[in-house]
């Protein structure tokens, strides 16, 4: 019976008529039909790949613990704490989880407490600042700023008694860049312990480069002078028209009375500490500031007027409450000023640019004081 059954299983029938076709017949045996009808029996191999269930597998997350604040971080893309800028630890190379090449090629996001941000804007890179990071460099910066600042104010009336005032000197003269050196020691700081690249910086050392940024940054320095001559029409003006509780006049001529009867050692070492403020602000404003906003608007002319005019209108409104009542007749020039290192800058987008305009200025001014 068992044959018989095996024969019945065998037994084949034509496709197209219905005709009983022996085993290993290659056509329909009705001479009506005739058809081609080998039938290919499928290898074992195929056989077993279809009778095998298909590997499942799991979909699995990768998770890390920040060392710093203690957040699960889930993305396999970002190298730090996007809370906390702490270090993460990095991911091994095998760790027997299978992830989908799709899952891999997703943007991440990351949840900050308003919205749901692309986590490509918390990912630090080397040659460039996004905002939140410049941001971060540039508060630091101003912190460090003004606790210097406060603390030689600090040292000076502890010497003064309750009803003195700070004597305009040479001392109080040199004292007064020391902040300003410190506000670019924290972003040069931070770019070295992260080792960055100076282009983050916008610091074009090459040669070719140099050379450019020498021929613009002495073009820059004229055009700085002129800006100089033309701001004490302004500040006249200002004083003129009615702002005249604090005698600026008189101040100016005090501190170039002070500089023209000063030691030539003296001037040396205060055109040292200016080239050396000089160098720091144009790294704190212009090098992160600038283009951390470049960052955060489109690049083109309305993103780049923009991060001029935000970076000038900072820069003199933090120049006109350091140096109250003064600063209120240097608003306008610091800010003219500030736009022109601006637009010099976007020039060749290399900060060494406005250093040299900056420097080369002031050298100008200090020697057309002392000498002239």
């Amino acid at each position: 019976m068992s044959k018989e059954n095996d024969k019945q299983q065998i037994t084949k029938f034509c496709v197209y008529c219905g005709t009983t076709i022996e085993d290993n017949a290659a056509y329909c045996p009705n001479p009506k039909c005739g058809k081609l009808v080998i039938n290919i029996k499928p290898s074992k191999e195929s056989l077993q790949k279809q009778t095998m269930k298909p590997e499942i597998h799991k979909k699995t997350t990768i998770s890390r613990k920040c060392s710093g604040c203690g957040s699960i971080i889930t993305s396999s893309v970002l190298e730090q704490c996007p809370i906390c800028d702490t270090k993460l630890e990095k991911i091994p190379g095998k760790t027997g989880i299978v992830q989908d090449k799709k899952s891999q090629e997703k943007t991440g996001y990351v949840f900050t407490n308003k919205k749901l941000v692309p986590e490509q804007r918390f990912i630090l890179k080397r040659n460039k600042w996004n905002f939140r990071e410049g941001i971060g460099v540039f508060a630091n910066a101003l912190v460090a700023y003004v606790s210097i600042r406060l603390i030689i104010s600090m040292l000076l009336t502890l010497q003064l008694g309750p009803i003195e005032t700070v004597d305009l000197n040479i001392t109080t003269i040199l004292l007064s860049q020391l902040p300003e050196i410190i506000f670019g020691v924290y972003p040069l700081y931070y770019i070295i312990s992260k080792k960055h690249q100076s282009q983050k910086l916008s610091l074009s050392l090459n040669n070719r480069y140099l050379i450019i940024a020498l021929i613009i940054g002495i073009i820059g320095s004229v055009g700085l002078i002129l800006i100089d001559n033309f701001s004490s029409m302004i500040i006249t003006f200002i004083y003129n028209s009615g702002i005249d509780f604090f005698d600026v006049n008189a101040y100016l001529a005090e501190e170039y009375l002070i500089l023209q009867n000063t030691n030539l050692l003296f001037i040396v070492l205060l055109i040292a500490l200016m080239s050396l403020s000089a160098i720091s602000i144009e790294i704190a404003f212009r090098g992160v500031l600038h283009n951390a906003l470049k960052a955060r608007f489109d690049n083109d002319v309305l993103g780049k007027t923009s991060a001029i005019v935000i970076v000038a209108l900072i820069y003199s409104a933090l120049f006109l409450f350091f140096t109250l009542p003064t600063g209120i007749y240097f608003f306008i020039p610091n800010f003219m000023v500030f736009l022109f290192l601006g637009v010099l800058y976007e020039i060749n987008n290399n900060l060494l640019s406005t250093i040299i305009a900056n420097v080369a200025y002031n050298i100008v001014i200090i020697i057309l004081i002392v000498y002239f």
